[in-house]
């Protein structure tokens, strides 16, 4: 099987990057793994020193997400959620996420025929053992390509480029302080703060609204680390895509993208997939400025290194926004 280059979109989530995996999951030619990295905790794909076999290795990539999140989709399922298995041990990233958002369907086919490809397959690392899932996936659908995107890899940017240090990195990002006003309205960002407070978390309450500024704070350590770290990514092996530039001008964009992924000019199929992409933006109202003005100081001031990372404020696609 054909070895490529990993290529991953690192993303905080509420920034885009669900709207550009679908962008990119409609290329006829690159297939999006979508939503593996758990954005707290421990990741045992980063991990190229310890050798499992196929069989260990699967166990971990299909084992449940935290009980938090799992008794929340019991309870009220979110516009995210694609796919509940009955059985709590089933509710993994892969099934409720990555694999459903291929078949846009039952999942359990794929799943098996996953887990049949990984039950022969000999020692190796967990790390080397994630790409050959990519290139497997790649493979079963036919695609010249896979990119990896998790709304809400940010906070990994080091490990995913000490990892594979030869990978391409897309940064998806938006303005910090909408960024963050968006994630307060995703209950789970919400407990991956609480998680990043007490890593022992028992019962959460999912009700609870953290001040703004501690979300923006959270995802402020996250961009600062992430910009930092891609320092050490050769110029041509990263690409920054905001989201302002998603939504204002998408065909031009998404050419960029094609032309950083494929190392090559966009051909005519790709200039039509980038312009017909155009035609499901809908940009959103900004939050930031509604915000009263004291809360407005506060959640800047917790976000002001991240902006100043990322080049913010755009003045002029901010001010094109409203």
């Amino acid at each position: 099987m054909r070895q490529q280059t990993p290529i991953f979109v690192v993303s905080s989530g509420r920034a885009g990057s669900t709207l550009l995996a679908k962008m990119i999951q409609r290329h006829p030619r690159l297939l999006c793994v979508s939503d593996i990295f758990e954005p707290v905790g421990e990741i045992p794909y980063f991990d190229r020193q310890r050798l499992v076999d196929g069989k260990a290795f699967f166990a971990v990539l299909s084992s449940p997400s935290f009980k938090q999140r799992i008794k929340y989709w019991r309870e009220q399922p979110t516009g995210e959620l694609l796919f509940l298995p009955e059985d709590d041990d089933q509710v993994s990233l892969l099934l409720s996420y990555a694999l459903p958002f291929l078949v846009g369907g039952d999942p359990m086919p794929l799943y098996e025929e996953l887990e049949q490809a990984f039950g022969n397959r000999g020692d190796a690392s967990m790390a080397d053992h994630l790409i050959y899932c990519f290139d497997w996936l790649r493979e079963r659908f036919g695609r010249d390509l896979w990119v990896e995107r998790t709304g809400g890899s940010l906070p990994h940017m080091r490990k995913i480029i000490e990892t594979w240090p030869d990978a391409k990195i897309i940064h998806n990002f938006r303005d910090t302080r909408e960024t963050a006003i968006s994630m307060m309205t995703g209950s789970f960002f919400r407990l991956y703060l609480e998680l990043e407070k007490n890593p022992n978390l028992g019962d959460w309450d999912s009700t609870y609204m953290p001040p703004v500024e501690e979300m923006g704070a959270m995802l402020n350590r996250w961009i600062v680390d992430a910009v930092d770290a891609l320092e050490a990514v050769p110029e041509d092996r990263k690409l920054d895509l905001s989201f302002e530039q998603l939504i204002t001008d998408t065909s031009a964009t998404l050419q960029r993208f094609s032309e950083f992924v494929f190392d090559s000019e966009p051909t005519a199929e790709e200039i039509a997939w980038a312009e017909a992409e155009c035609a499901v933006i809908r940009p959103p109202k900004l939050k930031f400025p509604a915000l009263p003005e004291e809360q407005q100081d506060t959640l800047e001031e917790a976000c002001a290194a991240g902006l100043e990372a990322l080049g913010y404020p755009l003045a002029e696609i901010l001010a094109h926004q409203r």
